[in-house]
């Protein structure tokens, strides 16, 4: 008995018991162990932040929705052309020129944009629009991010074009909401959309089509860029990130950017307005100078837009007689190829704005060209045929203040119609339209005239009267 309960007794430093390494081990195993609960916890946590945000960005979208929805049809427009981006994640990145992809991935289905001061078919211009396009920022407790707003014209399919002509049936209201990335997540958020069709009962094609619309006249806008026109197919208009260099226009649209004395491409002459990046803010985006040439830079340099030079010898010259820095005393413009004929009906308004550099007081006439561009050969060479004033018979318009009064000092906004010589005149399809600006020199005694455009602020552009309307335009 006693010798079985002595053997069973541990002898004093007997090595029996955990040792350091089962501890380690033991303890490796139970902070893996928390830690896969904590990841499990920690990813349950985000799974639930980000769908309480997002329905939190769903009912923002809603409640938009239901406030646009409750606006009068002829309210119902965008107060600014959105303006592109590159991001994917963007939802402005489905924005080109003055449509937006209807379909997401990818952007395809473009339809017009509905902006204040749009062409509508059947004449007129889209007034009173109060829709800013954003982005607008928003806060929601613990989740904020942006707000953005597009209306686009849709076309009613089911709506014979006797009846619907045109493609401007009926609107459609976008909203699409990108939330802001918290510090605690990694990466750039998507954004989510809500859509809804607007028809008034009252202001429909069904209810209220237009009388003989396949005759009616209307005004087709066309809009002055800084973007030089595409060789081939639809310009893209490009962001203006700052002061540059004089665009040499006097090429083709095949010559490509070009500055200083190598003729380049035209400025394009666009469909949408200029977009605006922040509509809240009046000074976003800034107005830059076009002509940042040393010899176009006046003291102090005040200089926005483009500079034109007066030319040489007296008169309206189409090409400048000038030898030195030709360039920057004429200043051209051309639409895309057009796809189908054109028809200018007898009246072209150019809507421009101007100042004279550094508020001088002195007169000033500005000539206007209006032609017609056919393209032929490789590389292309240009035949620009000039349309002419009814009456002067000249081939060129003359724009001076009402009784030769003073240029104006600051920025004014000028409304400035030209009659054509022919009641009727087609541009072909694959033709192009231009407009042409240059400085006459006698009544002119500044070195220079501003011009400013491809700004929201500042969108100058020409109307041309005509019953073959452009879709989109």
């Amino acid at each position: 008995m006693l010798t079985s309960l002595s053997s069973r007794i541990e002898r004093p430093g007997s090595e029996a018991g955990l040792t350091i390494v089962e501890v380690i081990v033991a303890a490796a195993v139970l902070a893996l162990g928390a830690m896969a609960t904590f990841g499990v916890l920690s990813a349950a946590t985000k799974n639930t932040q980000r769908a309480k945000a997002t329905q939190v960005a769903l009912n923002r979208a809603q409640q938009e929705i239901e406030a646009l929805r409750g606006l009068k049809n002829e309210e119902l427009a965008l107060t600014a052309t959105p303006e592109h981006s590159s991001s994917p994640l963007n939802p402005n990145y489905r924005v080109n020129n003055n449509a937006y992809a209807t379909i997401r991935e990818p952007p395809s289905a473009y339809a017009t944009l509905v902006v204040k001061n749009g062409p509508l078919y059947g004449g007129g211009f889209v007034k009173g629009g109060v829709v800013s396009p954003g982005p607008t920022p928003f806060t929601s407790g613990d989740v904020s991010g942006k707000v953005y707003r597009y209306v686009v014209w849709r076309d009613d399919s089911n709506c014979p074009a006797a009846t619907c002509p045109g493609a401007q049936d009926y609107k459609q209201i976008i909203v699409a909401v990108k939330l802001d990335t918290p510090d605690s997540q990694s990466g750039e958020r998507g954004y989510v959309e809500v859509t809804s069709d607007f028809v008034d009962p009252d202001d429909n094609a069904l209810n209220d089509p237009v009388p003989g619309a396949s005759g009616v006249v209307t005004a087709q806008q066309f809009y002055l860029s800084d973007t030089p026109c595409a060789a081939s197919g639809t310009t893209v208009r490009q962001a203006i990130a700052g002061d540059h260099l004089l665009h040499n226009t006097r090429g083709t649209c095949a010559s490509g950017l070009q500055t200083g004395t190598t003729l380049g491409a035209p400025d394009a002459l666009l469909l949408g307005a200029p977009p605006d990046p922040a509509p809240e803010d009046p000074l976003d985006p800034l107005k830059y100078d076009y002509s940042d040439d040393f010899y176009l830079e006046p003291t102090p340099d005040t200089d926005k837009g483009v500079q034109i030079r007066r030319d040489d010898t007296s008169g309206c010259h189409y090409n400048p007689v000038g030898k030195t820095n030709p360039e920057s005393q004429v200043h051209r413009w051309v639409t895309d190829p057009l796809a189908s004929a054109f028809v200018v009906n007898e009246k072209v308004t150019l809507e421009f704005y101007t100042r004279s550099l550094n508020g001088d007081l002195h007169t000033g006439t500005l000539c206007v060209y209006l032609f017609k561009r056919q393209e032929a050969g490789s590389p292309p060479v240009a035949t620009d045929t000039l349309l002419v004033n009814k009456s002067s018979g000249a081939a060129y318009w003359e724009y001076k203040p009402e009784k030769n009064a003073p240029w104006p000092t600051d920025w004014l906004r000028i409304r400035f119609s030209m009659i054509l010589s022919q009641a009727t005149y087609t541009i072909p399809a694959g033709s192009r339209l231009g407009v042409a600006l240059s400085v006459e020199r006698s009544n002119t005694p500044a070195d220079a005239i501003p011009i400013m455009f491809d700004h929201p602020t500042f969108p100058t552009r020409i109307e041309v009267d005509t019953n073959t309307p452009i879709d989109g335009g």
